[in-house]
């Protein structure tokens, strides 16, 4: 006879997924769906932000990517998240820009956003 066994998920895990399950709607909403107004949802008015192109706290992130958005994007442009992964508070989301520039040529950037502090924004 054979026997498995599983194991119960444990809170990190579920911690874990909680937190992917957070940023991924933060990303998906605020960055990919370009709604600024859907920011104080995710993020605390104390938010930390570590790129220095952005103000740190929420109002410096919504000004910032208010202005952003407002820019016009090629029509073919494209942002993907391409993948999630997380241990604990800690995401980082691996992205893909995609678009024709002016010159025709089409180009492709790919980078990642890292969420050190994901499940302590407190909502």
């Amino acid at each position: 006879m054979l026997t498995a066994f599983t194991r119960p998920a444990c809170a990190n895990e579920e911690l874990t997924e909680r937190n992917k399950q957070v940023v991924r709607d933060f990303y998906t909403t605020v960055l990919i769906g370009r709604n600024v107004d859907a920011a104080p949802k995710f993020l605390r008015p104390d938010y930390i932000q570590h790129n220095p192109q952005v103000p740190t706290g929420l109002q410096g992130f919504m000004d910032t990517f208010r202005e952003r958005f407002a820019q016009k994007l090629p029509p073919d442009y494209k942002r993907e998240l391409l993948n999630v992964i997380g241990d604990n508070d800690m995401v980082v989301v691996y992205v893909r820009q995609t678009w024709t520039g002016k010159d025709g040529q089409h180009h492709q950037a790919l980078g990642f956003d890292m969420f050190p502090r994901a499940g302590r924004h407190d909502r």
